[in-house]
């Protein structure tokens, strides 16, 4: 076995062919390794800072408050006035609802009983004023048929009165006969028998006086009674039986008239529901849809002929005039941007606006989303809405009237939009990785660009400043010690100096 001095052949050591190719395969791996570490910190960098600290932030939208138009009443679209993107003056017409199919049952029956308590109420009006104008002539009668009963019992008692005299008379001429006999008796110059007759004729006369006296009385209380409206007796009859017609004459019509004040009052009642019922069917006939605070139509739901329900949407109005942008930022930012702090919007190559910080909400429901045009974008954890009020020249306006924008939405509702802080360095990542796709010469970049370039001004104006005041306060030191210390130089020393 020979044993070859020079070593092993080239072509049966492994290592042979990779052992000129080492170097540079290491060089490339970690190069490699250099590279994907780089991208992933930066990945990892551009994920986690900006989010925390950038003063910029393309999570923001356009917004404004709305005002939602229901249809009060069920029926057809008649009439729909506005169009989309048109502004409403306060109180204008949007919608008019016509419904032909309502149900008058109810104001029928009330009709009905109007009516009836209407005929009621004459009748008994009529024949209360008939028993008023019956009783009317009966007291009238009553009162003729009183003055001749007066008369007639004046006359009577009158009569009365001379036949008491009468039989008085009588008994006195007769007592005197009486008298007279007695006398004759007592001297025995008459028999007692002639005295017997003449004294039964005066017991008569005393008899007749008393029935004469008895019949006066009694003409005279029924004089008394007539003159009082109390009729009593024969002679009164008639009397009695007109002034008992009468009373129930007069309690009927008592009667009546309580009756018709309570048919009065009941048709009262009936008429009010009626007219309430008239004006409820014409609330729910015809119904006019107004622009109260006046708005721009954001949307119609619903065509002229359609039908429509109670609550259904008719249209959406929205408050251009109250417009505002609504962006996320981190809490970190909440003392930077505080309620009045300056701020600028962008809306893709658009130029910037001008606005300012309005509110600062920690997060919102969805019941307030509903009073907005469009819901507030979702925010993650630690991260807070900021409202940015927008700042338009004097004298200009959101959208012209009866003249639609040449835009999607009125006054760019809904619209994506970057709110970036006055003086701030840290743009958003997606801003950043934006001008990166696009290169340093696209919008994203000329608008970071002009940021940067802004913010190095600004401060190298304020460096500046300090920097002359400050030389400006030492100056005056330096040169009065310079004085003291060499008092003789010449001019062109202290030049140089």
């Amino acid at each position: 076995m020979t044993v070859n001095p020079s070593g092993p052949a080239p072509g049966n050591s492994p290592a042979a062919p990779h052992s000129g190719h080492k170097p540079g395969h290491t060089r490339v791996v970690r190069v490699s390794a250099y590279s994907v570490a780089t991208v992933l910190a930066l990945l990892m960098t551009t994920a986690t800072l900006p989010p925390l600290l950038a003063d910029q932030s393309d999570r923001a939208v356009i917004n404004a408050p709305i005002s939602l138009l229901t249809a009060p009443i069920a029926g057809e679209m008649s009439d729909v006035l506005p169009r989309v993107g048109q502004r409403l003056a306060p109180g204008e017409t949007v919608a008019r609802i016509h419904n032909a199919r309502i149900d008058r049952t109810t104001l029928i029956i009330l009709d009905g009983k109007v009516s009836e308590l209407r005929g009621s109420l004459l009748a008994a009006r009529q024949k209360r004023e008939s028993d008023e104008a019956y009783v009317a002539a009966l007291d009238a009668e009553i009162k003729r048929q009183v003055e001749q009963t007066v008369a007639k019992l004046d006359g009577e008692v009158t009569e009365a009165k001379a036949r008491v005299a009468v039989a008085n008379a009588e008994g006195q001429s007769t007592k005197a006969v009486v008298d007279r006999q007695q006398s004759m008796v007592d001297r025995n110059t008459a028999s007692i028998d002639l005295l017997r007759p003449t004294q039964f004729k005066l017991e008569a006369a005393r008899y007749d006086k008393e029935a004469e006296t008895a019949k006066l009385s009694q003409k005279v209380a029924e004089l008394a009674a007539v003159r009082k409206n109390v009729f009593v007796g024969n002679q009164s009859n008639s009397l009695a039986v007109l002034t008992q017609k009468r009373r129930d004459l007069a309690f009927d019509a008592q009667r009546l008239a309580i009756e018709e004040t309570q048919l009065a009052s009941s048709l009262k009642t009936q008429a009010a529901l009626l007219d309430a019922e008239k004006k409820r069917l014409d609330s729910l006939t015809d119904a006019q849809l107004s622009a109260a605070n006046g708005g721009v139509v954001l949307s119609l739901g619903a065509a002229q002929g359609r039908h429509v329900n109670p609550g259904d949407s008719v249209a959406t109005l929205v408050d251009c005039d109250q417009a505002f942008a609504v962006g996320i930022f981190s809490y970190r930012q909440a003392q930077d941007l505080a309620v009045g702090t300056p701020v600028t919007i962008t809306a893709g190559s658009g130029a910037a606006q001008p606005g300012r910080v309005s509110e600062i909400l920690p997060k919102t429901s969805d019941k307030t989303d509903q009073l907005y045009a469009v819901p507030f974008p979702q925010t993650e954890r630690r991260e807070m809405y900021v409202l940015v009020r927008l700042e338009r020249p004097e004298g200009e306006t959101t959208v012209t009237r009866n003249r639609p924008e040449a835009r999607t939405s009125p006054c760019s509702v809904g619209q994506w939009v970057t709110i970036t802080r006055e003086n701030g360095w840290i743009p958003s990542a997606s801003v950043a990785w934006k001008a990166v796709a696009s290169g340093f010469t696209g919008p994203e970049a000329q608008a970071g660009w002009t940021m940067v370039r802004t913010n190095v001004r600004d401060m190298a104006d304020s460096v500046s400043h300090h920097v002359r005041r400050v030389t400006a306060w030492i100056a005056p030191v330096g040169d009065a010690d310079a004085a003291s210390d060499t008092p003789h130089l010449d001019p062109r020393a202290e030049s140089s100096r």
